[in-house]
């Protein structure tokens, strides 16, 4: 039996310049073609989501095999088209729990050829297969449930996670203050914690205003029948729940060495590196849509 010892090399590759302008460069470069495909909807969205699913999985393995050894020549490739292949199921059945079946039953497969080739221990690997594939599922079932309110949720989501990287990010800069967890993400501050807590809840706020809503043509269609005020608690929690998700990334690249899981885009890194907050945020979103209708 063979294998091929082709692990992930370390990461040895200068940093990503995160510098606000390498930022705001690649928020420009990817922005307007991403934010196209959410409009859009339907199959053009879910490939995209598909690819990022792809990407992300990718992102992930090499992460957690870096210095390991015997690793099968195609598991990484592998674990990134099964995430792909369970976000495109889910679209095709509209539901996420379809997707999280197809990511067990793929998981077996991975598993099976990583055994018949003698490779490492996959926990970690399916575990961020899992994670990565269901979460971007439940993002594409919240945007096409409803041409209208499935882009109003999705654009909800977005912009929660947005509203509280951006005020993280200005209020730890001006504020400073104790870190947050020095050892996993330095830079990360409890001012820049709350800051981006309050900052979200008041953008979820205003998306569930009655005057967006009219305009959207959307009344009573907020999670639950929630007005502002619920919203504002909801973008508040959230917003915890994407800083966690956020340092629950970090602890993994801390952990393997690794700065950015990618250099795809400029100024943020890879696509893990981009929507770490975003996936968490999307399981609990999602759950609580189907929870609350």
């Amino acid at each position: 039996m063979t294998t091929e010892a082709a692990s992930p090399a370390p990461d040895t590759k200068p940093p990503v310049n995160s510098s606000l302008k390498e930022r705001a460069k690649g928020a420009l470069l990817f922005a307007p073609p991403v934010l196209f495909m959410i409009w859009w909807g339907g199959a053009p969205f879910a490939w995209m989501m598909a690819a990022a699913a792809a990407i992300g999985a990718f992102e992930w393995a090499r992460m957690v095999l870096t210095g390991k050894e015997n690793v099968p020549a195609q598991l990484v490739n592998l674990t990134a088209g099964c995430a792909a292949i369970a976000v495109l199921v889910s679209y095709m059945v509209t539901s996420p729990i379809m997707a999280m079946w197809f990511l067990l039953a793929l998981s077996a497969l991975v598993v099976a050829y990583n055994f018949s080739q003698s490779g490492p221990k996959p926990g970690l690997l399916i575990f961020g297969m899992i994670y990565v594939g269901f979460a971007i599922a439940m993002m594409v079932w919240l945007r096409d449930q409803d041409t209208n309110a499935g882009l109003f949720h999705f654009c909800t989501l977005l912009f929660i996670v947005w509203a509280s990287d951006i005020c993280a990010y200005f209020t730890g800069r001006s504020l400073g203050g104790p870190k947050l967890a020095p050892k996993i993400s330095p830079k990360k501050t409890w001012s820049g914690f709350f800051g981006s807590s309050v900052g979200a809840g008041l953008v979820a706020a205003g998306m569930a205003a009655p005057w967006t809503l009219g305009l959207l043509g959307l009344e009573g269609q907020t999670l639950g029948g929630m007005g502002p005020v619920g919203y504002f608690a909801l973008g508040f929690v959230l917003a915890m729940f994407g800083q966690a998700g956020d340092l629950f990334i970090s602890l993994f690249k801390r952990h393997f060495g690794v700065k950015d899981t990618g250099a795809l885009i400029p100024g943020h890194g890879g696509i893990l590196d981009r929507i770490d907050a975003l996936l968490l945020v999307a399981v609990i979103f999602g759950a609580l849509k189907a929870l609350l209708g």
